[in-house]
C-alpha cells in the first residue's frame, strides 16, 4: 500500500509521528540565502596559463618520445636533460614562480 501524506490544515502546526509539533535539532533558514563567492586568486593569470601549457607539453613530448622507438635511451642519456624535461622542468619552474608572485 502507498502512504500519502497530507498536507496540515492552514493555522495549524504540522503534527509527526509521535504528536508532537515542534522540530528540535533542525534549523529553520530563510528562504533566501546571499551566494558565497570562492575567494579570488591574486596570483598571476598569465604566468599560470604558461606554466601549465609547458607542463602539459612537456608530459606530451616526453609520452611521443618515450613510445619512440629509442625513447627511453634518448630521455635517459646521461648528460645535458632531453629537451622534453627541460620543458617540463620550466613549466614547474614557472608555476612555483606564479605561486611566490601572489
Amino acid at each position: 500500500m502507498f502512504m500519502v501524506e497530507q498536507r496540515p490544515k492552514p493555522g495549524k502546526p504540522p503534527q509527526d509521528d509521535w504528536g508532537t509539533s515542534t522540530r528540535m535539532g533542525y534549523e529553520d533558514r530563510p528562504a533566501h540565502q546571499t551566494r558565497k563567492l570562492p575567494p579570488k586568486s591574486n596570483g598571476s593569470r598569465f604566468l599560470r596559463t604558461i606554466g601549465s601549457v609547458l607542463v602539459v607539453g612537456g608530459l606530451a613530448w616526453i609520452t611521443y618520445v618515450a613510445t619512440s622507438p629509442n625513447g627511453l635511451s634518448t630521455l635517459l642519456r646521461p648528460g645535458l636533460p632531453s629537451p622534453p624535461v627541460l620543458v617540463l622542468a620550466g613549466g614547474l619552474l614557472i608555476l612555483l614562480l606564479e605561486k611566490l608572485v601572489r
